[in-house]
């Protein structure tokens, strides 16, 4: 069972975990439309917002999962 928790497995797991999450996360970007002035402050502050917003989001979702398989993992292959 620690064979499937070893390191390279979950490295190389959580390397494809992480590019497919940006992948998402660079298609799902928010933008500003053309239609709407980029001078406006509102306009740019309501950007600033998603763009921070989406960031967090897709950092969590990066990061989270290959963590807790790493803890979990350790955890297994510890008690064994």
């Amino acid at each position: 069972m620690c064979k499937l928790f070893s390191f390279p497995v979950w490295l190389v797991l959580s390397l494809i975990w992480t590019g497919a999450v940006a992948y998402f996360g660079y298609v799902n970007a928010p933008y500003a439309p053309l239609d709407v002035s980029a001078t406006d402050p509102a306009t740019v502050e309501a950007l600033r917002a998603a763009t921070g917003r989406h960031a967090l989001m897709y950092g969590l979702l990066a990061a989270g999962p290959p963590a807790i398989a790493l803890i979990f993992g350790r955890m297994i292959c510890r008690r064994g």
